[in-house]
């Protein structure tokens, strides 16, 4: 079946094809073209099944009306809700979103920024892994508009948008130390990275400043690779040195952490706080309190700076926004 044109839509209706062009590009009311007509042109368009040939609109505009977001794992809920959040945003501007995970691959991570590139896609939004300065750089250099999210890279100028990751850690140690812990481990996945760094100072400094000191045998790192095993092995240390309380930076870590603890007969007593939603722990039948990210928002103010980015490419302010993840999920106790 042959494609239908503009053309045959303006045939059908007996208008000029210059008239169905604004119409389908949403400009009638700008160009004065009266509804009843802009409705006819709408209507006869579905009926035709009319597509448009974004390769010629993408020629016409300099716009591929797309978005390219790299995320560490697309399998991670908290990526998942965030990637949605940003698709359901995107669509309302009328663009379509790429999606890619890097896995923590620096490797993989370059080459999903020159897919993208090659797509020639309107934005790129990025949770950057560790070592990809030098892909984010590149980026710049080429001009393609940016923002990173959840995560943000001292020194680069790139607008970011994340949460008080310090404040974050330091309030949930907190409510450990309140509760009278004082074997309190600390479980990340891979601490290199810039969020979790932070949230690792967030809970050095509660400690610190309830005169405890820092023992490094409670403080475990865990990679990608490996990452059920990893866990495993960094749950044995922590029991081993006899803690009372963990903070997990992330609801990753957090749910494969109790899954190994379930291998210890009172790992119930212990007590728990974690970075993220608290409805992914409920399989574990826990006490635990939880600050949850507010993922709806991180996704809007990063497009709301991206598309100031698109829409004005002479726009180069560099914004770092810090959202406050202040809503507190008491425990069960």
């Amino acid at each position: 079946m042959a494609r239908v044109s503009i053309k045959d839509i303006a045939e059908k209706l007996g208008v000029s094809s210059a008239t169905v062009s604004l119409v389908l590009n949403e400009k009638d009311k700008d160009s004065r073209i009266g509804k009843e007509v802009a409705e006819k042109v709408r209507k006869a368009a579905i009926e035709m099944n009319y597509r448009p040939n974004m390769a010629a609109r993408s020629l016409r505009t300099g716009k591929t009306k797309t978005l390219g977001l790299i995320v560490a794992d697309i399998s991670n809920p908290f990526f998942a809700k965030l990637a949605r959040h940003i698709e359901n945003i995107a669509a309302d501007k009328g663009y379509q979103v790429m999606f890619g995970s890097s896995d923590e691959s620096s490797i993989k991570f370059e080459k999903l920024t020159h897919l993208f590139i090659e797509k020639n896609v309107d934005g790129i939004i990025v949770v950057p892994p560790q070592d990809s300065e030098g892909s984010i750089m590149e980026l710049v250099k080429r001009k393609v508009p940016l923002v990173l999210v959840d995560r943000g890279i001292e020194g680069l100028p790139v607008s970011s948008i994340q949460i008080d990751n310090v404040g974050a850690s330091f309030e949930l140690t907190n409510i450990l130390l309140d509760r009278g812990c004082k074997r309190i481990g600390f479980m990340a996945y891979n601490i290199n990275l810039p969020n979790i760094k932070k949230r690792y100072e967030g809970y050095e400094k509660a400690l610190k400043m309830r005169g405890l000191p820092i023992d490094s045998n409670l403080v475990c790192s865990v990679s990608f690779e490996n990452f059920e095993e990893n866990v495993k092995r960094a749950i044995k240390t922590l029991i081993d040195n006899d803690i009372d309380s963990v903070v997990f930076a992330t609801n990753r870590v957090g749910v494969q952490s109790l899954i190994a603890l379930q291998d210890y007969v009172d790992y119930k007593k212990l007590k728990y706080v974690s970075i993220d939603n608290p409805d992914e722990y409920i399989f574990a039948d826990i006490d635990i309190t939880c600050i949850a990210q507010p993922v709806k928002e991180l996704g809007e103010r990063t497009l709301d700076i991206l598309f100031k980015y698109i829409e004005n490419p002479k726009y180069r302010v560099v914004e770092y926004v810090t959202l406050q993840a202040n809503i507190v999920i008491p425990g069960k106790e």
